[in-house]
């Protein structure tokens, strides 16, 4: 691999990162703001990354950055309401 693909990838890598970082921190702190405890926000954001956050991932304009999907707080519980498989993060251990 060139050092200029290296160099592209790694640029790329980053603010993928530091999208992600800030967002994840906004949902977090919208949840904490609305009194959510711990594990129903793992719980929450568990749900936000696979509805979501997957979507965008395979669905997004790679040539661009691209806003993450608004997290929709009321939809996520919804969604958790009727899918159990994520009841296990709600648990603070």
């Amino acid at each position: 691999m060139s050092q200029e693909v290296f160099s592209e990838q790694e640029a790329a890598y980053r603010r993928g990162w530091q999208q992600g970082f800030n967002e994840a921190g906004r949902i977090i702190l919208d949840m904490l703001s609305a009194g959510y405890e711990r594990g129903k926000i793992r719980q929450l954001l568990a749900i936000s990354n696979d509805h979501y956050g997957s979507q965008w991932r395979e669905e997004g304009d790679l040539t661009q950055r691209e806003p993450y999907p608004d997290c929709d707080i009321e939809h996520l519980e919804a969604i958790a309401a009727t899918h159990h498989g994520y009841d296990w993060l709600l648990t603070d251990a």
